[in-house]
């Protein structure tokens, strides 16, 4: 754990810059996903037909344009975060320079362990939650 801790602080906190890159970029691209998803014509039918919960179509969508990439990025981010006062205190400076915060990771850390079932995973993620 200490290890890989230490790769996150080396070369100026450059893996911790693009954690928090990829975090955006995936937060972006999974919001405009689910979004798109809404404005079409496929989300219309099945919400006047009731065939799909399109709550459900939505968040594969959703997953499928990045979320998933988003969720696994943002375990990163808060293993880094959790870890390392460093670590953290960049990660946030980082979200701040680009006008968001540590909100991003945890409502994507949130969707994540809402989807998965009960075990170590969930427990580590809810871990993670508490300690951001």
């Amino acid at each position: 754990k200490n290890r890989v801790l230490a790769k996150f602080l080396e070369g100026d906190c450059e893996k911790c810059d693009r954690v928090v890159e990829l975090c955006l970029k995936y937060d972006e691209r999974s919001r405009l996903a689910e979004y798109q998803y809404y404005r079409s014509d496929e989300a219309e039918e099945l919400e006047q037909t009731g065939a799909v919960d399109i709550e459900l179509a939505a968040l594969n969508a959703k997953l499928r344009g990045g979320g998933d990439i988003l969720h696994r990025v943002c375990a990163i981010a808060s293993f880094a975060s959790t870890g390392s006062r460093r670590c953290h205190e960049h990660i946030l400076g980082q979200f701040e320079t680009q006008n968001a915060g540590m909100s991003v990771v945890k409502k994507a850390l949130e969707e994540f362990a809402a989807l998965l079932d009960e075990g170590h995973q969930k427990e580590q993620l809810s871990g993670y939650l508490k300690a951001l």
